[in-house]
C-alpha cells in the first residue's frame, strides 16, 4: 500500500495513527506533505520507518510533483478542499488512486455551505470518491454535499491510545484521594474562550473553599493577557510525552470553546480517566460525553459553567472516581487500530 497524505497543520495524533499503521503493515509506505509547523503548537516529531515527510511552502510544487510521481500513490487523503495545489494533485491522480477528502467542518446550513452543497456534484464529487471525517456532525455535512452513506467513513481523528490509555489504567488501578486539579488544554485564542473558564473557576473555587487548582496548558496570541490567580497555573505548551505527569495529577478536563469542530484532546483526556466538562459547541462531545462521565454547559455562559464546576467541587471522591472510570470506558470506543482498519477499508 502506498498512501499519500496532503495535510495542512500537522499534529501528533495524526503521526500516531500513521506510525501504528506502518508498524502493522511492514510493506506499506506513506508520503506526507504538510504545511509548516504552527508556532502555537510546536510539536516535535520523531522519524518513522517507511514515512517520508515534506513541508509544503508554496515554492516547492515542482519538487513535490516529481516526488509524488515517483511514489505512485494508491490512495490519497486530502485535508479539506481549500488548498488549490492539493486539489490539482487530486485531479491529476483521480483515475489512478482512491481519492479521499478529510474534514472536520460541521453543517450549519449557512449561505456559504448551501452554495457548496449546490456546487458539490459538479466539483467536489468530481475530485473525491470517499470522505473520512471525525464523527457524526461531519458525516451530516458530507451527506448534504451529496456523498452516499457507503462513501463516508468516521473516526479520522484518533488519540494515541498507547500513551493516554496507559495513564487512565494506572490512575484507576491506584485510586487514592481524588486529585483536586482541573485541566484545560487549549490555545490562547478567542475561539477557545479561556477568560470565561478562568472567571467561572475563580468564582466556583471561592464558593467551594478554594480547594481546587486549574492548570491551563497552551500558547497563543492572548497568552500575555492571561488572568493571574493563586489557584491558576499557566503552563504553556507541552509535548505529548510531557502530558503523562500532568494528566496523572489532574481530576477534571474542561474545554470551553465557542466552537470546536472536534477536539482530539477530549478523546485523550477521556482515555486518561478524566471526567469531561465541555461547552455545547464541542464536536467530540457527541461521541465521548455521556450522562455519567461529565457535564455540558452553554458556550460563553460563565454562570452556567460556574454552577457545573461548583457541583463537581462538592462531589465526594467516590462519585468523582465513578465518573473517571466512565470517561475511561468512553475513550476506549475508538483507537489507533480502528484508524488503520478504516484506511484499509477505504483502499478496497
Amino acid at each position: 500500500m502506498r498512501v499519500l497524505i496532503l495535510y495542512t497543520e500537522l499534529a501528533g495524533y495524526l503521526l500516531a495513527c500513521v506510525k501504528h499503521y506502518l508498524f502493522a503493515h511492514k510493506n506499506a509506505k506513506i508520503l506526507l506533505i504538510h504545511y509548516p509547523i504552527n508556532s502555537e503548537a510546536p510539536f516535535l516529531f520523531n522519524s518513522i520507518n517507511n514515512l517520508e515527510t515534506i513541508v509544503f511552502n508554496g515554492l516547492n510544487k515542482t519538487d513535490i510533483n516529481t516526488k509524488i510521481g515517483e511514489f505512485k500513490p494508491q490512495i490519497i487523503l486530502c485535508s479539506g478542499w481549500g488548498d488549490k495545489y492539493y486539489l490539482s494533485v487530486i485531479k491529476k491522480y483521480f483515475n489512478l488512486a482512491e481519492t479521499v477528502v478529510c474534514f472536520d467542518n460541521q453543517w450549519f446550513g449557512n449561505l456559504k455551505q448551501r452554495l457548496l452543497k449546490t456546487l458539490a456534484p459538479f466539483w467536489l464529487k468530481k475530485l473525491f470518491k470517499k470522505v473520512w471525517v471525525p464523527g457524526e456532525p461531519q458525516k451530516e455535512y458530507a451527506l448534504h454535499l451529496g456523498f452516499e452513506v457507503n462513501q463516508i467513513f468516521t473516526g479520522f481523528y484518533v488519540a494515541d491510545n498507547n500513551i493516554f490509555e496507559a495513564i487512565g489504567k494506572n490512575k484507576l488501578a491506584n485510586k487514592t484521594i481524588y486529585p483536586k486539579v482541573m485541566l484545560s488544554v487549549a490555545r490562547y485564542i478567542e475561539q477557545k474562550d479561556l477568560p470565561t473558564l478562568w472567571k467561572a473557576f475563580i468564582c466556583a473555587n471561592s464558593n467551594a473553599g478554594n480547594n481546587w487548582q486549574l492548570h491551563s496548558l497552551g500558547l497563543g496570541k492572548l497568552f500575555k493577557q492571561r488572568l493571574e490567580n493563586p489557584y491558576i497555573q499557566h503552563l504553556g505548551f507541552k509535548q505529548p510525552n510531557e502530558m503523562e505527569a500532568i494528566m496523572t495529577i489532574s481530576g477534571i478536563y474542561i474545554l470551553p470553546s465557542l466552537y470546536e469542530p472536534w477536539g482530539v484532546a477530549v478523546h485523550e483526556c477521556a482515555l486518561a480517566a478524566l471526567p469531561l466538562v465541555l461547552s455545547d459547541k464541542i464536536g467530540a462531545g457527541t461521541l465521548f460525553l455521556v450522562d455519567n462521565n461529565g457535564f455540558k454547559f452553554k458556550a460563553g455562559d460563565a454562570l452556567h459553567l460556574q454552577s457545573v464546576l461548583e457541583k463537581i467541587m462538592n462531589m465526594t471522591d467516590d462519585e468523582l472516581w465513578t465518573m473517571a472510570e466512565a470517561s475511561f470506558n468512553e475513550g476506549r470506543k475508538l483507537n489507533l487500530q480502528d484508524w488503520a482498519n478504516t484506511l484499509n477499508n477505504m483502499a478496497k
